[in-house]
């Protein structure tokens, strides 16, 4: 018996490594980085940035964030694929009560459309008419953040990049990686708790925003999170998460950007 054992054991250790035990640490290593690292570090470096806000800071803080939400993306594609993290079937999601039900499913969508309305078309065409006369705009509500958002042509730019890349990989990496990890594997926690978890994580993102912006955001995560169960995918939560953050440069035109330097910047 004890060498039927051993003779087992030796065999195990012949085995090849298989590329899943990589990929199911990289997950491990992932999930710990966006929940407890990268608020943190986002937070610092938002610091930073807020403490010196130059235009050389602001195009730095852009170029850093676009470049690790593309890698971990990339990480969280490498060890899932992109079906598992692009529709509800491949995330192991169940919303049968959804889609049995047609009157529920055209409730939530009812409730989820005027939740687009009210925060990003009425706001859109409230701006664009009200001051479709004036070259720059500078919104009150902004004016807490003007150290982080573009004033240059080039950083609009560069916002603009970043913006298109948090509605994609903001999504995959939270709606998508998160949400499964949490609900489907590793952990099995209940569907309504890990779209909570997954959605404060989401929210925490935004501590730079002070308190009322961390709420806006997990109340944000909700919705996207809405729009997957609704539309069995990614797509329209990625488009909805890029618009609302594209809208951004149409509500803050400063007066910089119309000065000398700033057309060459």
């Amino acid at each position: 018996m004890e060498v039927t054992e051993l003779s087992m054991f030796i065999g195990r250790l012949n085995e090849p490594y298989p590329i899943t035990t990589l990929a199911t640490v990289a997950q491990h290593v992932l999930v710990f980085f966006l929940v407890f690292i990268g608020p943190v570090w986002d937070y610092v470096d938002t610091r930073r940035l807020k403490v010196n806000s130059s235009s050389i800071a602001r195009l730095g803080y852009y170029r850093r964030t676009i470049l690790w939400l593309w890698i971990f993306s990339f990480v969280a594609l490498w060890c899932n694929g992109w079906q598992a993290l692009f529709t509800l079937q491949g995330l192991g999601i169940q919303v049968a009560w959804l889609q049995a039900n047609r009157w529920l499913w055209w409730l939530v969508s009812v409730v989820l459309g005027l939740a687009v309305v009210v925060q990003l078309i009425l706001p859109v065409i409230q701006v664009a008419v009200k001051y479709r006369k004036r070259p720059y705009v500078e919104l009150r509500q902004l004016e807490p953040l003007r150290y982080f958002l573009p004033a240059t042509i080039k950083e609009r730019r560069w916002f603009a990049a970043l913006s298109v890349t948090a509605g994609f990989c903001e999504e995959l990496l939270f709606r998508g990686f998160l949400l499964r990890y949490l609900h489907t594997w590793p952990l099995h926690v209940d569907l309504l708790w890990a779209v909570l978890i997954a959605s404060v994580v989401f929210g925490l993102y935004h501590i730079y925003q002070g308190q009322t912006g961390i709420l806006t955001a997990t109340f944000s995560g909700l919705v996207f999170t809405a729009i997957l169960l609704v539309t069995g995918n990614l797509v329209a939560g990625m488009i909805y998460h890029a618009l609302v953050d594209l809208s951004i440069l149409l509500y803050w035109r400063p007066k910089t950007l119309y000065s000398e330097d700033a057309q060459f910047s």
